[in-house]
């Protein structure tokens, strides 16, 4: 892989790390129960917090992603599978900059195949 184009990639992985970060400082999970709330709103409230709570815990799985792509730059390791070793398709990492698998390997690990390194 090219110096010019690790160097876009790894502007790429520092832009969506900071739009991380702003996002999850941005959700607020706390429930406000100065009123005693009707229970149908206490359904909705809490349903609501569910799925901001979900939403927040895979930015933060995103986040660790691309932290550890970082990493792997700076220790030149970046663009290959952690499986197999083989050069990741520049494609793959055009469009997933922090992949960490090979699309075959990549597809193991879905299948539960490979113990995804977490």
């Amino acid at each position: 892989m090219s110096k010019s184009n690790l160097k876009q990639i790894k502007q790429k992985l520092e832009d969506e790390r900071l739009l991380l970060i702003e996002k999850l400082k941005g959700n607020d999970l706390s429930i406000d129960d100065s009123e005693t709330p009707d229970p149908v709103d206490l359904a909705v409230r809490n349903y609501s917090k569910n799925v901001q709570l979900a939403v927040s815990e895979n930015e933060s799985r995103q986040l660790t992603l691309i932290d550890e792509a970082l990493r792997r730059i700076d220790d030149d390791e970046y663009g290959v599978c952690l499986n197999c070793e083989k050069p990741i398709n520049p494609k793959r990492l055009a469009a997933i900059p922090w992949a960490r698998y090979c699309i075959e390997c990549q597809e193991l690990v879905e299948q539960g195949l490979i113990d995804d390194e977490e």
